[in-house]
């Protein structure tokens, strides 16, 4: 279908079609899009970061899901990260024309796409990681094979190997982004847009000039053939089948039995219910159910655009284009969400984090934060600050014990000859 006839037939304004084919940017959902992930996105920057030096410095180093919270904290950061300085690049394009990621260099965008694609698979399958290894060490299902596989499995050495395997799979997985994108600039508006043109990318418009949209997209020399398998890779081995599909099923089924296990009725009451029934097991799965509720619509939207966008261009079908791009501008929003907030969940829902990062950040010296001490901060704060009042009480005793009392004569003045200081002998 020649989509400029339709467009000529109906009555669409040009903005619409913007809006649709080529750009949202004024819409009132890129708005939201901007105005949330710029606020979630600092929160979540902020808490992080203070999640990454608190399990650093007070988690105990021997247990495996500490060495997932610092990976965890680390990729949500640097996702995060990127995030936002592509939202603030948005907003700066769209008022002042000020491009902070004018890359002007195939490399420089090849790196930057590679990067961004690494770190948010590498989030994502972090919180499986961490849920796995709770569901191995909650319900232990093969203590009857193997009665210490649970152990060799849930230790921090091994949490360490997965984290690297990960990292290996992560960096292997998304090769295709050094080898077929490119930086490209074409003309800005629907009838420069590649569906507008009949073709999903144009070579016509290599120049760099400001009054360009300029990214990164594949590059046009690639011949058809690998196109398609480029667009076939990103759309089913990426997105439907590392981002979505396999971690979901994973998070679905290891929170499925660890909520089974945990409110499972339990006669005999030992160290490992008592495990079972701690805040922390809780928090952590709390964490991981979050994240599956806030972060996978995000997921399903974007690999459903990307299937069904090239068919609603060729449909020239606008309505279902608008609704897509709603779709993603809001879900990524629950993305943001999903990145930033595991700090407030460990605050929430564990004592000794909360305890933690108060007395890190020195909120323990307002007495409105005291209460939400543990007992060993306390204990390790009051020890301090008797040793502190020690020392000064010592030092007071030295300054006075260097200094002789006055001499009073018979007709009470003072001898001011009689007034020195032992160090001045």
């Amino acid at each position: 279908m020649n989509c400029a006839q339709e467009f000529q037939r109906t009555n669409y304004s040009g903005q619409m079609l913007t809006y649709a084919m080529d750009d949202d940017s004024g819409s009132w959902w890129w708005w939201i899009n901007i105005i949330g992930t710029l606020c979630f996105g600092v929160i979540g920057l902020i808490g992080n970061l203070i999640c990454f030096l608190v399990v650093c410095r007070f988690a105990l180093p021997q247990h495996s899901f500490v060495q997932y919270l610092r990976a965890l904290a680390i990729f949500d950061f640097v996702s995060l990260l990127f995030e936002c300085l592509q939202s603030l690049n948005n907003l700066l394009v769209y008022l002042f024309a000020i491009n902070i990621l004018n890359f002007r260099s195939t490399v420089l965008c090849k790196i930057y796409e590679y990067s961004s694609h690494v770190t948010v698979l590498l989030a994502c399958w972090t919180i499986v990681g961490l849920t796995f290894d709770r569901l191995i060490l909650l319900c232990d299902p093969w203590a009857k094979q193997w009665p210490n596989l649970s152990r060799k499995i849930c230790n921090l050495q091994c949490a360490k190997r997965i984290i690297y395997v990960l990292i290996c799979l992560s960096l292997v997985i998304n090769i295709p982004h050094l080898i077929y994108q490119q930086w490209i600039c074409r003309k800005s508006g629907y009838r420069y847009s590649a569906a507008f043109k009949g073709k999903f990318y144009s070579n016509e418009t290599q120049n760099t000039s400001d009054h360009f949209n300029c990214q990164c997209r594949i590059s046009p020399s690639h011949k058809q053939f690998a196109v398609l398998l480029y667009v076939q890779w990103k759309i089913y081995i990426f997105h439907l089948l590392c981002y979505t599909l396999l971690p979901g099923v994973i998070l679905i089924a290891s929170n499925a039995a660890i909520l089974q296990v945990i409110h499972a009725p339990r006669q005999i009451v030992g160290q490992k219910n008592e495990h079972l029934k701690s805040k922390l097991t809780r928090t952590l799965t709390s964490v991981s159910l979050m994240f599956l509720v806030l972060y996978f619509p995000h997921a399903i939207v974007e690999t459903l655009s990307l299937i069904l966008v090239p068919y609603f261009n060729r449909r020239c079908s606008i309505h279902s284009l608008i609704i897509i791009r709603v779709l993603k501008r809001l879900s990524e929003l629950l993305n943001i969400a999903a990145l930033g907030i595991n700090f407030f969940l460990y605050i929430l829902g564990v004592n000794h984090y909360r305890s933690a990062a108060i007395q890190m950040l020195g909120l323990h010296h307002f007495h409105i934060f005291l209460p939400y001490l543990t007992v060993e901060h306390r204990n390790s704060l009051g020890s301090l600050g008797l040793h502190m009042s020690q020392h000064q009480r010592r030092n007071t005793q030295t300054d006075s014990s260097s200094i002789r009392l006055l001499k009073i004569v018979n007709n009470g003045s003072p001898n001011i000859s009689g007034y020195q200081t032992r160090s001045s002998r």
